[in-house]
């Protein structure tokens, strides 16, 4: 074997189901509700769903670029 199939093997064994990712993902972007939020000035607001799509997009473009062979 060599480090690709290392990281591949490790890669499979540490994946998270669809669902669960879906679930933390879900719970990461949750925006606090409610009359003791709104008294609240101490609850930070949670950033939005299109802050979190950005960053994912942008991160799976550098992760994709670091894996090309150096020219």
């Amino acid at each position: 074997m060599n480090l690709d199939d290392d990281l591949a093997a490790w890669a499979a064994a540490v994946r998270l189901p669809d669902a669960d990712a879906d679930a933390i993902f879900r719970r990461i972007i949750a925006t606090p509700t409610g009359p003791a939020v709104a008294a609240s000035p101490a609850v930070t607001p949670r950033l939005k769903p299109s802050w979190w799509r950005g960053y994912n997009a942008g991160f799976a473009v550098r992760m994709v670029a670091s894996t090309r062979l150096a020219a």
